[in-house]
């Protein structure tokens, strides 16, 4: 196909045709604020920024291959995008790429060590040392800033707070230990401690704690980061000798510290000692601290008992997944917050049909309002059905560990036996992870069982695995795509 139009334009062009697809709060929502860098005519590849990583995903998982098409036709050929100011490099999306990629073993670091859990070693790092980034929040897009300045206010999502978490009794004690962390100073539990499964409101809470406080006493000094972004924050420490000043960045200047996933500590003993020294000189000053994880203290293994104890000082709250009426609560919530006509009987089959991730739920809400927009449709349950039914998840029981080797055999053009083997091949150990995490998604197996039916492997080699592509899922769309269609194979199976 000829091209109709100069590159410099394409993107403008593009855009301009999906806007006449949807609705005008859709637009501004998610396609107004991409913005387009740069263009490379010769390699026909766009460079593109979103203001944040909530916004990226959504596009690139729901207007992303759009665009693309969009892109192919009026350039006449297949176009390439990378994000910029990305904390992970995002592989480019191609209109000419295979229905079947191959996933990347390098970018999971999963390989030889048989995903055993590791800890880089600073002082064997050569080369220039990294600048140490700012470490008051979790958002990867936030300039960086000197280790010598005092603390800024935490980055919070302003969706994120108590009034917009919908409370039942599944996460009731929760939402209560939350609020009273939030409004009791000083502590009256320390240190709080959140866990449950993933996509149960637990990073909602801590938002929402942080900005209570800072609505309450606007001087207070909030941290909230991931534990991920800590073990690399101190790491970076280390390599830049700047260790006093990380301390006091850590230990003197906030007065409320949000960690969420602690369980990332798990294997990384000499982060754990420094989390260790930091912990006890907040809670030695009355400084409020929240911890999240997706499984209780006595559950998290290959960390100090020391830290284990510590971490069971305050109050432990655990997170179910919500009952049937707080699902539909929920998604009737996010649908007024999103001006979404949700009819009942569709908020009835989206709640009956996912059981266990309030982040599931709502994405299946947006999915729906977002192909209602473009495909100019009006949301019932017909239409909700149509465009559901694929990716609505069967219930966790009916899925086995044998149904999810199979899955990831075939997507990944390996043997289930080699799974199952002790071969630490990255083309073999890259798609056992995928599977042990899917494994773990979507039965109900405890770790020693999956260790077993995973060829006698022991538990902890599991919850490496588990953790480890859970961590990449967050800044790897491609890795994002490969689960999607396998767990679709799942509920087609």
């Amino acid at each position: 196909m000829t091209a109709v139009r100069s590159e410099s334009t394409l993107w403008e062009a593009a855009i301009e045709r999906l806007a006449g697809r949807v609705s005008q709060q859709t637009f501004e929502m998610w396609l107004s604020p991409i913005e387009c860098l740069d263009i490379d005519a010769a390699a026909h590849r766009l460079r593109l920024r979103a203001p944040n990583s909530y916004v990226r995903q959504w596009f690139e998982l729901h207007f992303l291959p759009a665009v693309l098409t969009e892109l192919a036709e009026l350039g006449g050929h297949p176009m390439t995008v990378d994000f910029a100011d990305e904390a992970a490099p995002t592989a480019p999306t191609s209109l000419a790429e295979g229905s079947q990629p191959i996933v990347r073993a390098a970018a999971l670091d999963l390989g030889d060590d048989d995903l055993a859990p590791t800890e880089p070693a600073p002082a064997a790092v050569a080369g220039p040392a990294p600048t140490v980034s700012a470490i008051v929040s979790d958002d990867t897009t936030q300039p960086e800033h000197d280790l010598a300045e005092p603390p800024a206010r935490a980055h919070l999502n302003p969706r994120y707070t108590f009034e917009t978490f919908v409370a039942g009794p599944s996460n009731q004690l929760a939402f209560a230990a939350s609020q009273a962390a939030a409004t009791s100073y000083p502590p009256k539990w320390n240190p709080l401690f959140l866990w449950g499964g993933a996509g149960l409101g637990k990073t909602h809470l801590l938002h929402a704690i942080g900005r209570e406080h800072v609505a309450a006493r606007p001087s207070t000094r909030v941290v909230y980061i991931s534990c991920e972004r800590f073990i690399n924050e101190y790491i970076s420490a280390v390599q830049t000798r700047q260790m006093h000043l990380f301390r006091r960045r850590y230990r003197d200047g906030i007065d409320v510290l949000l960690v969420d996933d602690i369980q990332f500590l798990a294997g990384k003993d000499s982060t754990q000692d420094e989390f260790f020294h930091t912990f006890n000189a907040l809670y030695d000053g009355q400084k409020q601290i929240v911890l999240t994880a997706d499984r209780k203290p006595s559950e998290i293994s290959d960390i100090a008992d020391r830290l284990r104890t510590r971490f069971q000082w305050g109050l432990l709250a655990d997170i179910e997944p919500p009952e049937l009426e707080v699902r539909i609560a929920i998604l009737r919530k996010k649908a007024g917050a999103e001006g979404i006509v949700l009819p009942d009987d569709v908020a009835l089959y989206i709640a009956s049909s996912i059981k266990s991730n309030v982040r599931e739920l709502e994405g299946a809400l947006i999915r729906l309002s977002a192909s209602a927009s473009l495909l100019g449709r009006r949301i019932d349950l017909a239409f909700a059905q149509e465009s559901l039914g694929g990716s609505m998840s069967r219930s966790r029981e009916v899925v086995t560990v044998d149904g999810v080797l199979r899955a990831v055999a075939s997507y990944y053009g390996v043997k289930t036996a080699d799974l199952k083997s002790p071969r630490r091949h990255k083309s073999i150990a890259a798609p056992r992870a995928v599977a042990m995490y899917l494994a773990r998604q979507h039965t109900k197996d405890s770790y020693p069982d999956l260790g077993r039916a995973f060829g006698g492997k022991h538990h902890t080699t599991i919850i490496s695995a588990v953790d480890k592509v859970a961590g990449k899922l967050k800044d790897d769309p491609a890795l994002r795509g490969e689960i999607h269609a396998i767990e679709s194979a799942l509920i087609r199976s």
